[in-house]
């Protein structure tokens, strides 16, 4: 006879099983609807496992905690949850919600905690008025982490609106997020992450989706991970760091200009004395507009004016500091205007007692200009900066830019008015350009992303490992760089990979279109195979053949274990839940199926030794 369920409370979990008597199978059908709850959730979680469920609370202030149980699509049900107000926290669990679309973020604010949840939709947004929208929220007070967004959102209305892969405008911290889809349209403010970021940290971040926009009348500000980076009341300074690009940014402002860089469009001031800083950020993408276009930062600018009560916040020596920064992109500056570029900054501009310090960056990408040399349009280039300004104090006293051992190994076109290989343009006292010689192997990217190396004489590479400061490819045998291909190292054992862009790939996902799956490679750039992996606080398993685990249930390669790979690569992880068959497994810490006898310490679990379903339990 069946017996009732039995819940048992230890000290850091709730579990609620079903059993049969020892030895008996134990199949969810028999579970009366009742669902294993997997996880150490605190007392009142509220589970969220359809999407009905989410639209029983996506009206209420959300205050509660919410867990995600199961991938859910909400596209039948859009209307009544974008748009959704969280107070409290909300754990996708790894899950995914398919079917964001219409013209609302999947929150339209968030001042509790987002994690772990991937969004994928389509929002096609036709404004008349200024709005916010982002992949996940349009507003974050609170923090997003461990989210992606492979949302691509479309901006086709007859007012610019603002728009953020992850948050349209953040006033919180995000981590460890990235965005996957792109952005286009009209557009005045948008990042791969945040479009505008008045927050404190955003941290470990990445954009692989592409940008462009088309606005008349306007300066955009556009950036890989932030478009412009501002002030809010009550924040004080900025820390943007390990951050990185890989999408393409480009765009017409019409009769406007533009500020674009590979990470931040723009970096201002805080108006208060405070040193912000921008660390180990890197951009792979390409740039290419009118305006002030950077590979790292589009402008740095110290010279915004903030008022509090009708008064002006006094600057007592803000600091900007820019800090192992990289861009491997090409830049190019287009037709349409004049333009200030930089393969670290386009431009620097102070007029506030402070200081912008940039120091250990580096550029190894091309900069190119359509406008040649001209009377009308006037374009600056310069290798690390396009432009130095400082406008303070007459003397200068109390302003200071200083830029110190950073390097341009890239390509910059010298048919322009202005052009340099460090700093094209400079005005102003108490300026400094320090230990930025470069005399090393340079880069050439043509306009269709093909990759050269040259030697200091200008000979070409063949054949070779080249480094570039931030990253590493394989010149040739014709002369280019391998790309978006697995290859073997050099001591003829282990298998290495080139991405999209030439670069070696080093503990990071890659998905390899010579073998149609993504692989792990590890600090050394080597394959993982037949190897478990942690990132962050998610459980992979890479197979026999390197391929990462992404389809449900599968067999380890040891031929006796099982485990269950959600579509993300997730392995499910700390939990009871079932196998193909709707039987009761347990999933240990590192995604394998439990066999034998296993306890929690107060009851013992018999899990079948083949394959790990559950048989009953006692204590």
């Amino acid at each position: 006879m069946k017996r009732k369920l039995v819940t048992f409370l230890t000290m850091t979990a709730m579990v609620t099983l079903f059993t049969t008597g020892i030895n008996e199978t134990a199949y969810a059908q028999t579970m009366d609807e009742e669902t294993v709850v997997s996880q150490n959730y605190a007392s009142g979680t509220v589970y969220i496992y359809t999407a009905a469920d989410l639209v029983n609370h996506a009206d209420t202030s959300m205050g509660d905690n919410y867990v995600l149980m199961n991938d859910i699509d909400i596209s039948a049900y859009i209307g009544n949850i974008a748009g959704m107000q969280l107070q409290g926290t909300f754990n996708g669990n790894g899950h995914i919600i398919y079917g964001i679309n219409g013209d609302k973020s999947l929150f339209s604010y968030n001042l509790g905690r987002i994690s772990n949840l991937t969004v994928v939709g389509n929002l096609q947004v036709n404004s008349a008025s200024f709005i916010d929208i982002g992949g996940i929220a349009a507003t974050n007070t609170g923090t997003i982490e461990d989210c992606v967004s492979q949302v691509n959102i479309t901006s086709g209305g007859s007012s610019n609106i603002r728009v953020g892969g992850v948050a349209a405008t953040n006033v919180g911290d995000i981590y460890r997020c990235k965005n996957e889809g792109y952005i286009s349209g009209n557009i005045s403010e948008v990042g791969g992450i945040i479009g505008l970021n008045g927050g404190t940290n955003v941290v470990d971040c990445e954009n692989t989706g592409a940008i462009s926009f088309t606005t008349s009348n306007c300066h955009v500000y556009a950036g890989g991970i932030i478009g412009d980076e501002t002030r809010f009341s009550g924040n004080t300074q900025f820390s943007i760091e390990n951050c990185k690009n890989s999408g393409d940014i480009s765009g017409d402002a019409g009769n406007g200009a533009a500020t674009i860089g590979g990470v931040i469009g723009e970096a201002t001031r805080k108006g208060d004395n405070s040193t912000s800083s921008i660390k180990n950020c890197t951009n792979a993408g390409n740039i290419s507009g009118t305006g002030s276009l950077g590979g790292v930062i589009g402008n740095i600018n110290r010279g915004n004016s903030y008022m509090q009560n009708g008064v002006e916040i006094p600057s007592g020596g803000d600091n900007i500091v820019v800090e192992g920064c990289g861009n491997s992109g090409n830049i190019t500056a287009k037709k349409s205007g004049s333009s200030s570029v930089g393969g670290v900054f386009g431009g620097a501009v102070i007029s506030k007692t402070g200081t912008i310090y940039v120091k250990g960056c580096g550029n190894s990408g091309s900069i190119y200009s359509e406008n040649g040399r001209s009377d009308v349009n006037i374009d600056v280039l310069g290798g690390i900066g396009g432009a130095m300004n400082n406008f303070g104090t007459e003397d200068g006293t109390g302003s200071y830019v200083y830029v110190e051992n950073c390097y341009n190994r890239g390509y910059v076109d010298d048919n322009v008015n202005y052009s340099s290989d460090q700093i094209a343009n400079t005005s102003g006292s108490n300026m400094a350009v320090t230990n930025c010689q470069y005399t090393g192997n340079r880069f050439k990217t043509d306009a269709d992303g093909t990759i050269h190396a040259y030697y200091p004489d200008g000979t070409p590479i063949y054949n070779q490992f080249i480094f570039d400061g931030y990253f590493t490819y394989y010149i040739q045998a014709d002369g280019t760089a391998m790309k978006d291909n697995l290859t073997y190292h050099p001591d003829g054992t282990h298998i290495i990979c080139f991405d999209e862009k030439g670069h070696e790939v080093f503990m990071d996902f890659y998905y390899c279109s010579k073998v149609g799956y993504t692989c792990y490679f590890d600090s050394l750039g080597y394959i993982y195979k037949d190897q478990i992996t942690f990132v962050g606080n998610k459980t992979y398993y890479l197979n026999a053949n390197g391929k990462m685990e992404n389809s449900g249930w599968f067999q380890f390669a040891n031929g006796m274990d099982y485990g269950y790979a959600n579509a993300d690569g997730t392995l499910k992880t700390n939990q009871f839940s079932y196998d193909p068959w709707g039987r009761i497994v347990f999933y240990h810490w590192n995604g394998m199926v439990a066999r034998g006898l296993i306890t929690d310490g107060v009851y013992y679990y018999n899990m079948d030794t083949t394959d790990g379903h559950y048989l009953g339990s006692f204590q």
